[in-house]
Order: structure tokens, then C-alpha cells, then sequence
């Protein structure tokens, strides 16, 4: 099977997305078993965070793989904690990222991270803070590679000027685009590789969703538009003949589609079992016909809905102005976002699901 790279490392060109491990507490050997057997099955990048089930996630992975640490491409990230008032926020300062290293290095049970990606860019440290503090891990070996997520095509250039980037990563799926085109041209040019997230959107683009289907008020497909979820459900019936023809899933064509996208170093893949960790592998030992590919972009283009086009409202907590006169919003969810001048504390204001500002809603 062909790998792609990622520094000096092959990648698999499909990666076991640990965000969900530690959903259920009596869930937790059975994740390290199915942690263990993704590896087994050929599955060489693990990619967790520190904020996943609030550390959780990370033990998990670092207790699954102790036996073959050696087998590993071990990613994690850092850069996002919890704020007094209990929510997630941005933290990119020098003191708050070497914590953060340390202690994801005790929770995975391991002296080195492979690859240390900085989890949303924080609009209220300079990049070049973090990056000093960063530098000190991966001179003593601590940190083999600094990766990024969930930056924009000018946030990734800003940092690339500063400090060497491998990877990026970047939403991708086939009613979520705009973001991997944008950040496309920087990658080919510096030879940074992508790895995207959430290539079936959740679970939408799997085939498994009907028009019958309803979500509890937990699950987070809940805040997605229906018309997206309707979209979906239009797209995946009219793959599912094409999926069929070669003895596919759904889900398996979805992802050969997206791992055959130029620049795409690696498909990051959700599981909550052995059978679903098999069935991704397998969809990476199939690649899609060319004819085919097409028939894909076809049907999405016959359906024409994007999530791309799509916004959600947050409310301003408050504003702050930060370094170099940067205006900064704190949003109800609890991150941080730059904004104009002419937000005010107590706004509601619309951001696109690619991060994108898009005004002051009515």
C-alpha cells in the first residue's frame, strides 16, 4: 500500500481519530483493545488531544500503546484549556503550552511525542511566544515535529515564516471544502501535508442516517441544519449504487474519495468498535476509479447545498483589545475570536463553520 509522508515518517494514509475514546467509563478497555487492533490492522498515526474527554482520551491511548510505542506515529495536541468559568478557550501562552506538554507526555506514558499540533491559533499570544517555548521540546527530543490545526491559510503562512510545519490539519468532507482549498496552494508550495477530519461528517455521510433518523439533544449532529442532514441522506442514496457496484460501504467510497484529494496526507477516522476500525482500513486498501471520482463530484454538485454556506451565532461575553491593537471576542462557547471594531460586548455575531466572521446578526 502506498504511504504518505509526514517529515521523515510514512503515514497510513488512514489515521484512527481518538476524540470520542473515553465516552463511557466501561467503554475503556474496550478502547484499548480497539486502539491496539487499528495498529495490528496497519493503522500507524494515533491522533488525540489533551482536551478530549479532558485528558482522558490521552491516558487511553498512552495505556494502548505501550506494547508497540515503536509501531507508532503518535500526534497529540495542545493550546486549548478550561477557563474559570468552565468552558474551552485558546491558550497559547509560554507557560500554559509547556504544561500542557508536560503533562501529555505523562498521560500517554511516553518521553517523546512524534508530532505536537497546536490546536486553534490563540488571536491573544504572538505566534512567535509559542513557538520559543515549542522550540525547547523539540530540541531535547521531546517533540519530533510541531503540526498545526484549524489555522487559516494566512495564520499557516504567518507561522511557516517562523518555524518549520509539516501538517496541517483541516476540516474535510463533501459539503465542507472551502477551508482544504484555501490552505491547498500553501501546502503544495511549502510541501506541507494535510490531514483532514471529519471526512464523514459525522457520522452523516456513512449511509447509516435515514430521513427518520432523530439526534438527542447531546449528540452533536443536533446543531447541524436539517437541510445539511437531508443533504446528506440525498447524497449518500445516490452513492450507495455506485458503493454496491464494487462491493463497498458507503462510508468506504466516501473515504477512498477523500484520501485520493491532492495534498491529502492522511484521513483522520472516528471508531467506536473493531468492526468500523476494520471497515475504514479496508476502504484504504481500495482506491476509487477515476470515472468514478467524478460520479462523486457529480452527485454533490447535482445536490448543490454546502455546509461551507452555512453560520452559527454566538454571543459576545466580552472584548478585549490584545497585541498590536487586535480586537478580541470572547464568545459564549468560550473561545476566542478576532473581530472587527464595531463589535461590542453583548453582540450576537455569525461565524461561518469554517471560522470565518460574517457579521453582526439581526
Amino acid at each position: 500500500m502506498e504511504k504518505r509522508r509526514l517529515g521523515e515518517s510514512d503515514l497510513f494514509p488512514i489515521g484512527l481519530g481518538c476524540r470520542t475514546l473515553g465516552s463511557r467509563a466501561e467503554n475503556r478497555k474496550g478502547s484499548v483493545k480497539m486502539v491496539r487492533r487499528a495498529v495490528e490492522l496497519g493503522v500507524n498515526f494515533i491522533d488525540t488531544a489533551n482536551i478530549y474527554r479532558r485528558g482522558i482520551s490521552e491516558e487511553i491511548v498512552g495505556e494502548a500503546i505501550q506494547p508497540m510505542r515503536d509501531q507508532v506515529i503518535l500526534a497529540t495536541k495542545g493550546g486549548i484549556v478550561i477557563s474559570e468559568e468552565g468552558r474551552p478557550t485558546q491558550d497559547l501562552r509560554p507557560e500554559s503550552i509547556r504544561q500542557a506538554v508536560k503533562e501529555s507526555l505523562k498521560r500517554l506514558q511516553t518521553d517523546y511525542i512524534d508530532l505536537y499540533q497546536i490546536h486553534y491559533p490563540d488571536p491573544a499570544t504572538p505566534f512567535e511566544e509559542t513557538i520559543g517555548a515549542l522550540r525547547e521540546f523539540v530540541e531535547t527530543g521531546a517533540i519530533r515535529y510541531v503540526g498545526l490545526s484549524n489555522f487559516s491559510p494566512e495564520e499557516l503562512e504567518k507561522w511557516a515564516e517562523l518555524m518549520e510545519v509539516p501538517s496541517v490539519q483541516a476540516p474535510y468532507n463533501l459539503l465542507q471544502r472551502k477551508t482544504y482549498r484555501g490552505l491547498l496552494p500553501i501546502c503544495e508550495r511549502r510541501k506541507i501535508s494535510m490531514i483532514v477530519y471529519t471526512p464523514l461528517l459525522m457520522g452523516l455521510l456513512t449511509g447509516k442516517v435515514t430521513r427518520n433518523t432523530t439526534f438527542d439533544k447531546g449528540d452533536e449532529r443536533s446543531i447541524v441544519p436539517r437541510r445539511i442532514v437531508e443533504t446528506c441522506i440525498e447524497i449518500t442514496e445516490r452513492l450507495r449504487p455506485v458503493a454496491e457496484r464494487y462491493n463497498r460501504t458507503v462510508a468506504q467510497l466516501v473515504l477512498s474519495y477523500t484520501m485520493n484529494q491532492p495534498g491529502v496526507g492522511c484521513v483522520l477516522v472516528g471508531a467506536s468498535s473493531i468492526a468500523q476500525v476494520v471497515e475504514n482500513v479496508e476502504a484504504a486498501q481500495w482506491t476509487i476509479p477515476e470515472e468514478d471520482r467524478s460520479a462523486v463530484e457529480k452527485i454533490v454538485e447535482d445536490v448543490g447545498e454546502s455546509l461551507d454556506e452555512q453560520f452559527f451565532v454566538q454571543a459576545v461575553r466580552r472584548v478585549f483589545t490584545s497585541y498590536a491593537g487586535r480586537r478580541i471576542a470572547v464568545l459564549q462557547m468560550g473561545m476566542k475570536f478576532p473581530v472587527p471594531s464595531e463589535v461590542k460586548t453583548g453582540d450576537r455575531i455569525k461565524i461561518s463553520w469554517n471560522g470565518e466572521y460574517l457579521g453582526i446578526a439581526e
